[in-house]
Formats: C-alpha cells, structure tokens, sequence
C-alpha cells in the first residue's frame, strides 16, 4: 500500500475515535455533599481534553448559578505529557431536601448524575464547621441598662484561598458604631486550621425591652486547591490560565445575638449618665491665685466618660459667678473608638471677665453618673475656687473678650455674672497718683486748647464750616461735638481719619459685627491712641445714642444678637464722628472748630 495512502486513513481513525475518548474521560464530581441552605456548593467537570461551555438550563430548576471559572493543566511523567481542563461552576440550592444535579451534555460526553443533600439553614446564621466559611456572634453583656455600652463580636472563620467582603450588623432599638479594634489570628476546629478576623461593633440600646441584633453577612469567593502555590511555582501557569483555582462563590450569615435591656434605675442622677468611668476637669486657673483685669481670664472645662461616645456627655457649663462677665466658647467633641470601650470628651473654654477688685469665687462643680461597673451612683466634683482680682477701674463697665476660636462667637452668659460696681479703696495707692496726674495733665490740655481757640479766633475772620454731630434731641449748637476728621492736626492726618471713618461705616453697612468693631476701633485709635479696646472706648464717650450703640455690637458679636441691626445702629449713631467725654463742656457761641494746637 502507497505510505501516503496509509498515513491517511490512520489520521482518519483517530478523528473519529476522538470524541469517543473525550466522552470516556468527562468526569463530574461536588466538593461536598452536604450542605445548608444558603450554602454555595462548587460543580467540577474535568476532562482531558478542551471542551465547551454546557448546557446549564437543567440545573435552574433547583439552583442557582452564580458563576464558573475554568483551569488547565499539564503534566508530564516519564516523558509523557498529559493535559487535564477543568470547568468549576458555583450553585446555591434554592430549597433543602436531596438535590439532584441532572446529567449534563459536556463537548460529545455526558456527566454522569449527582446527589446533594441540603439541610436547613442553621438558627440565625450560616455555615459550620468544616465549610470554607462560617461565623460566630455573641455580645458581652445580655442585660446593659438603656443607654450603656457594651461589645457586640462577630469572628469569621475561613480556610486558606477564601476572600470576600464582611457587612455590617443591625438593629432594632439600639445603636451600633465600629470600634477600631480588628484582631487576626489562626486557630484549629475540628482538624481544620482556619484564618479568624475578630471584629466589634459598640452597641447602645436606646429602648428598654428586648433588642435583636440581626449578624453581618460575609460573600465573597474561593480559591482552588492550586492557588496560589501552582502559581508561584509555574510562572507560565497565570499566563496560561488566569482564571485557575477559582472555586466559586461563598457565603456565611453572623448568628442573630438578643439582649434585654434594663431602664435607668429610680436613684440614677439626673442627666442619665450610665458609663465605667467620668473624669470632670477644670484647667487654666492660675497658679498663684491672682487675676489682672487687664486680660480676661480662661479656664476649660471638660468632661470624659469610657463607655460613651461624645455626644451622649453633657454640655460643659460653668456655675454662677458673681462679679465677673463669663463668655463661653464652642463645644469641642471627641470620641476614641481605638479599644473595646468607647471614650468621649467634651471640651469648653471660657472667658472670664472680672467687673470689680477684691476676691473672685468660681463655685464648685459636680457632675452625678452611675457607675455599671459596681451598678451604683456616683459622683464627681470640682472643688470651688477663689480668685483675687485686681486692676478693674471703676468707670469701666465693659470689656472686651478674647475673639472665638470656634467657628461661632461666644455668647456671654450675662445671667450667670451680674455686674457689679467695684469699691474704690481697693485701689492702691500708686493707682490714685497716676488718675491724679492724668487729671492734671488733662486739665492742662483743655487751658491750651481754649487758649489757643480764642487766638484762632481773633485771627480768622471767615469761620471754617464744621459738621457736628448733636445730642439725642438733634439740635444743640452750643453743645457741638467736633466731627473725627476735624480733630487736631495735619492735613494728612485729616485725610487718614476720613478714611478709617469710611471704613468703619462701609463695615456697619455691610452687617459684619467683627468688622465693623475692629474698624470703630482703628477710627478710634487715629484720634486716641490709648483706647485699645471696646471698652475704654465706651468710656470715654458722652453720647447715650453712642454708647448704646457700642453695646449693641458687643451684644451681637458674643451674644449671638441681630448683628445686622446692631451695625446699623452704629452706622446711624458714629455717621458724624465721636462725641467725646469732656467735650461737651459749654464753649462759647461760634460755629468754627476746634484749631490746630500749632497751626502753620
């Protein structure tokens, strides 16, 4: 027979002896068994040669598909090289009961028939173990009282090749926040070596009663027995097969945890403040037990619990303290959620404004909390504190508070601190001959100033218009007040004050309290360079309208008052100048001003 005959008919046999050994070599087998419902179970059809996707539409009426993966292999044993593929594909049975995986037709072959037994799905949770995935829940107290903290675990076992995503727990009637505190570890059940993540959660009840915690679900997917050491050894294998080893999907349910909560108890203190431990604090006083009015003082005063989150503190609050203004600051909040129990901070500065001389007394301060450790009240306390003041002037009744370092003013609390008139004798000695020689030197000012008026006077003969601005009546020429931009001095000096003038009334126009007060007082300065704040600004002028009007700006800017009327009434009241204290004395009946001291 011609060879060329021959090689064809042999190419001929073994195409059609082919399919018959593809079919002898179709092979399909479980991973396991016996599962539950809501388990995933992973379908294997192995073959020793390339095939086709199947038909899947018979396994719809008792599973779900959920997804397949495929695998190549090869192997080479004396010489010889063999291939095997393999097609995973994932199922989640749909009812319990023994399941029956059909036949299924695979390139030319047909698997053979599969029986699945499908338990019912565990009390609460899913998974057991033995299975690639499964979770344990439990909570560290069953009976907390309403509003105590306690510690909801979740731990998840898996084996080595499972990866995934863990949800998060819910409930009804309590509140849950996840603590930063994450435990990994290795443990071994039943002959099993599983990978363990331990997470909690800080649970709250907010109700009395029964409260159910509902476990977290864990879904992710598992990886085949090849990866990753088949990887790592056969680097040619991830280009070959990208998708070997995957196993398919896995899914685990949390069991469902209950506590009963308890109500606060009759001889709790009232507010509720169930917690292992409160710290009540108060610092910035000083040392030596002297305050200078010439700068406010501030003390914080905060409050930390461990077993609670910030928000559930009280609010910081100082007590009534007589003889002094108190201007509080924004509450600054904390929570630390690094270990097992909750720990919340609550921080609050205040400006304390002493008003008179003489001895300064912050009451003491008490905070009542009941201790879950030893289930009993508590009680933590501030003792009172005195303070000696000294360097309030009499005449002042207002001073300006430190600026908010909060995102809103402080607002004073005016109810807790009245004022007070300071006693005089308290002044020392030293005191009373620096106001005796201000005095004279004051005096002596005004003698030039009439001086060098009626000299002016006989001079010019054309008198300069002024404006003036008059009493609350409206109309007193013989009380004129000189306008800021017709004090004393140089043309550029003149033309300087006309602008922080502008400023200051463009700024109370626009509503902007802060703004507008800086600029009154920059205006203010141009003129009188030892007025520094608010309110020695306040003393030293005549106006009532004025005055008030100066009020109602501090009001708004720590008081939270209208802020847009305050700049108005400020706009209206300052629109032709200061009215000085001492100027208002009668003068004689002329409309000029007030000349220069050294005129040119």
């Amino acid at each position: 027979m011609n060879p060329r005959r021959l090689w064809v008919v042999l190419l001929m046999l073994l195409a059609l002896c082919a399919p018959l050994a593809q079919a002898a070599t179709v092979h399909a087998f479980l991973d396991r068994d016996h599962v539950s419902l809501g388990d995933t179970v992973t379908l294997n059809i192995q073959s020793g040669d390339s095939f086709g996707d199947p038909d899947l539409s018979p396994l719809q009426k008792d599973f779900e598909v959920l997804g397949s993966s495929r695998s190549s292999s090869v192997q080479i044993v004396n010489g010889k090289a063999s291939s095997t593929s393999q097609l995973g594909i994932a199922l989640r049975p749909l009812h319990a009961g023994t399941l029956t995986i059909p036949p299924l037709d695979v390139g030319g072959g047909t698997t053979q028939a599969l029986a699945l037994h499908v338990g019912a799905a565990p009390s609460g949770g899913s998974g057991k173990t033995g299975d690639p995935v499964f979770m344990e829940a439990n909570v560290q107290s069953s009976s907390p009282y309403v509003g105590q903290q306690t510690v909801y675990t979740v731990r998840l076992f898996y084996l080595p090749g499972v990866d995934g995503a863990l949800g998060d727990p819910s409930a009804d009637g309590a509140r849950l926040i996840p603590l930063d505190s994450d435990h990994r570890y290795v443990t071994e059940r039943d002959g099993y070596s599983y990978k363990v993540i331990e997470r909690s959660w800080a649970l709250i009840p907010q109700r009395s009663g029964a409260v159910t915690v509902q476990g977290p679900v864990f879904e992710g997917h598992r990886l085949g027995p090849g990866f990753p050491s088949q990887w790592l050894n056969d680097p040619n294998a991830l280009l070959n097969s990208p998708l070997h080893g995957f196993g398919g999907a896995v899914r685990a349910t949390a069991p469902v945890a209950r506590i009963d909560a308890r109500a606060e108890p009759s001889a709790a203190g009232k507010p509720w403040l169930p917690a292992r431990d409160v710290q009540l604090k108060l610092t910035g006083l000083p040392a030596n037990g002297r305050v200078d009015a010439g700068s406010p003082l501030t003390v914080t005063l905060s409050v930390s619990a461990s077993g609670q989150p910030a928000e559930a503190l009280p609010e910081p609050a100082l007590p009534t303290i007589a003889g002094a203004r108190v201007y509080p600051d924004q509450t600054q909040d904390a929570t630390d959620d690094s270990n097992q129990w909750l720990q919340g901070t609550r921080k609050r500065s205040f400006a304390i404004v002493p008003d008179r001389n003489g001895t300064l007394t912050i009451p003491a301060i008490t905070l009542d909390w009941w201790d879950v450790i030893h289930d009993r009240a508590e009680q933590v306390r501030v003792p009172a504190h005195v303070l000696t003041v000294s360097g309030v002037s009499t005449n002042s009744p207002v001073v300006t508070p430190p600026a908010s370092t909060g995102n809103h003013a402080a607002a004073p609390d005016t109810s807790a601190a009245p004022a007070m008139a300071a006693h005089g004798d308290d002044t020392s000695g030293s005191h009373a001959w620096w106001r005796t020689l201000a005095l004279a030197s004051f005096a002596l000012w005004v003698v030039v100033a009439l001086a060098a008026a009626a000299w002016w006077s006989l001079r010019v003969r054309k008198p300069r218009r002024e404006e003036t601005v008059d009493g609350r009546d409206g109309a007193r020429p013989d009380n004129p007040v000189t306008h800021a931009s017709a004090q004393p001095g140089s043309t550029r000096d003149q033309d300087e004050s006309r602008t922080l003038r502008k400023r200051a009334l463009d700024a109370a126009r626009d509503g902007d309290a802060g703004g507008c007060e800086r600029a009154l007082l920059a205006w203010a300065r141009a003129l009188r360079p030892q007025l520094t704040h608010a309110g020695l600004l306040r003393e030293a002028l005549s106006d009532p309208a004025q005055r008030e009007a100066l009020d109602a700006l501090q009001r708004a800017r720590w008081q939270g008052g209208d802020a847009a009327s305050a700049c108005d009434a400020v706009a209206q009241a300052f629109a032709r100048g200061f009215a000085w204290r001492g100027d208002d004395k009668p003068a004689a009946k002329s409309d000029q001003a007030l000349p220069p001291l050294y005129p040119s």
